[in-house]
Parts: structure tokens; C-alpha cells; sequence
């Protein structure tokens, strides 16, 4: 899906460095319900209807292609949907996240997580219901965190509109100003 491309330099794996695998792409995009089951263990149900079971401690997960397809160390696109889910792997900052399932963590106690472009990431929980000139909405706020994971105690916000970012919301009140 081009969202999820850019023209960046090919990697030793042939995609580029802004690019997600096919699974990762139908892991973010499609409808899935993951289910926390405890233990590590969660029941992911498809858009199908078909319904597989990820223990995301062992890495493994009961669909055929996980079974037949993959190899040591590659996931399924519901261990991916499970670890973007729950925030353990985090959406890349350069995604389109409107492409994502909207559906995509609410019925896990984890909240997903944007990877921030200082390395860091970014809570993709609450957001905020600030309007700036041009009228589009700033989401946030969302927690900052540093590239160790760690809370750096201060608020995120977007411009839903130009995709500015600022550390507070009066910052991005005028970001738009004139934009029709």
C-alpha cells in the first residue's frame, strides 16, 4: 500500500527503509479483534470471522500460514496485529494512520504506540478535541517518551491538518492560519 512507502534506499531485505511488509501492512489495515486471553496469550478474530490463537511470549500463533509459510523468526499478520495492538511494536512516525484499522487495540488494556521522530514514541491513546485557524483538529495530547522508553513529562500534539508537532497546544492554534 503506498501509504506506507516512500522512496527511501533499499535495506539487504529489499525493502526500503519506509516500507512495512505485506503483513505488516494487512496487520494495521485490516479488521481484526484481538482479545487478551491472559498469560500472553490473546484470540485474534479476522474480518473472516476465523479466529486464531498468538501467544506473543513463544512467538508462535495457530493460523496456516504461521504453520506453512513462515520462517524461524518471522510473525504472521496476527502476531503483528497483536504487537501493534499492545504497543510492543510501535507504528512507524512516517504511516499514514489513517490507513489504520481504528478497531486496533481497544479491546486490550495496552495502548498501541507511534514511533515519535526523535526515536521515542508516542501514546496513540486520547486525543484531544483542539481546533486550529484552518479548522482542522490537533490530536493529543499524547505522553512523550524518549528513545529509551522512558515518560518525558511533557504532552504531544499534531495538527491533524499539516502534521506539525509541538510540545504545547496554544503552538499550533495558528499553524494552518489561511489554509483553505
Amino acid at each position: 500500500m503506498t501509504q506506507f512507502t516512500t522512496g527511501a534506499d533499499k535495506r539487504h531485505d529489499g525493502r526500503t527503509e519506509h516500507e512495512l511488509s505485506d503483513r505488516a501492512v494487512r496487520a494495521l489495515t485490516e479488521y481484526m479483534s484481538v482479545l487478551d486471553e491472559g498469560g500472553d496469550v490473546y484470540s485474534v478474530t479476522t474480518e473472516s470471522g476465523s479466529e486464531y490463537r498468538v501467544d506473543a511470549r513463544e512467538g508462535r500463533c495457530t493460523c496456516p500460514d504461521a504453520e506453512y509459510n513462515l520462517d524461524d523468526g518471522e510473525q504472521c499478520k496476527h502476531e503483528l496485529r497483536v504487537a501493534f495492538a499492545t504497543g510492543e511494536r510501535a507504528i512507524p512516525a512516517w504511516a499514514d494512520t489513517d490507513a489504520v484499522d481504528d478497531q486496533l487495540g481497544i479491546h486490550v488494556d495496552a495502548t498501541p504506540q507511534v514511533a515519535a521522530t526523535d526515536g521515542g514514541v508516542i501514546d496513540a491513546g486520547d486525543e484531544g478535541e483542539i481546533v486550529d485557524a484552518g479548522g482542522e483538529r490537533i490530536e493529543g495530547p499524547f505522553p512523550e517518551f524518549n528513545k529509551y522508553g522512558n515518560y518525558t513529562g511533557e504532552d504531544y500534539y499534531r495538527c491533524g491538518r499539516c502534521g506539525t508537532e509541538a510540545m504545547r497546544e496554544k503552538d499550533l492554534s495558528d499553524c494552518c492560519e489561511g489554509a483553505q
